[in-house]
């Protein structure tokens, strides 16, 4: 019984939450005309290179960045007309983490209010300040992972363009929007690293035997060669797992290398180190995908 409550309590939050944001146009609008100020890591690390040169490269919902880091929030408030793309954690009522980058809106705090920041990422962001977030592998990031922020700025900008259009105003659009992009992935071709399969998965040929499509499997350091150039013409895999051994989550996604759409979303429990990435299921869902 205990295992249900504590599962029940993760899908209702950290699940419902690993992609979204805002839902409305007119927020996300205005938010246009701020200037996003980017806050890194307090120390020197692959990802502030890497978020760095993402940004730079592919930054275009709002005319000006800024940068700084994390630490900042501790001398400065915020303010309302800038946007800020820093990490978040996000906890459940039974202490799961999960870490996201995420845009937030600015606002005028009142007299005492501070955020708190612990390991680089702030834990007591009001929920209505996010206009946009992505769930990450934090620990990934700094050993050999940070190239996929290329391919999260992307996404976030993505959201938010569907948001300002109209074709996201809720959570069930936006689920919506995500299915109806599965059937692009066949034609393309699906890179997954090993590292990111089950090991009910052990190789190509067990793929095959459900999806008859174009897909490469490597190792995870070739994977970042589409996720740091924007290949074109390529599903780039992501993986990431949350909770400790007999609560963890498994949340696979598939996106666009080179616009960062989110093409696939699928979670559930890896109870146990069981379904520990991509499934069966999950080729066999894109298979069938019309």
């Amino acid at each position: 019984m205990r295992n249900n409550i504590i599962l029940a309590a993760l899908t209702i939050s950290t699940v419902a939450n690993a992609q979204y944001g805002s839902f409305d146009k007119k927020v996300v609008d205005a938010a246009k005309s701020s200037t996003t100020t980017v806050l890194r890591d307090a120390t020197d690390s692959p990802y502030n290179r890497d978020l760095m040169n993402a940004v730079k490269a592919h930054w275009k919902f709002t005319g000006g960045t800024a940068f700084g880091t994390i630490t900042d929030l501790a001398s400065m408030p915020l303010d309302p007309a800038t946007t800020y793309l820093m990490k978040i954690r996000k906890s459940d009522k039974e202490k799961h983490d999960a870490i996201f980058l995420a845009l937030v809106q600015g606002w005028k705090m009142k007299k005492g209010e501070t955020l708190m920041v612990e390991n680089n990422a702030v834990t007591n962001l009001p929920p209505d300040q996010e206009l946009a977030s992505i769930m990450i592998d934090a620990k990934l990031m700094d050993n050999g992972g940070s190239a996929m922020l290329n391919v999260y700025v992307k996404n976030l900008q993505d959201y938010l363009k569907q948001v300002e259009t109209g074709k996201i105003a809720d959570k069930a659009t936006a689920d919506r929007l995500y299915a109806s992009r599965n059937r692009y992935i066949k034609d393309m071709e699906l890179w997954v690293a090993e590292e990111q399969l089950d090991k009910s998965l052990p190789d190509l040929a067990a793929i095959q035997e459900t999806y008859k499509q174009d897909v490469k499997i490597m190792g995870y350091s070739g994977m970042m060669t589409a996720a740091s150039q924007g290949q074109p013409n390529v599903a780039i895999a992501d993986v990431v797992i949350t909770g400790e051994y007999k609560t963890k989550w498994c949340f696979r996604r598939v996106f666009n290398a080179s616009t960062g759409e989110l093409m696939y979303q699928r979670d559930e429990a890896a109870l146990h180190d069981k379904k520990m990435g991509f499934i069966k299921e999950d080729f066999r869902v894109l298979e069938q995908s019309r």
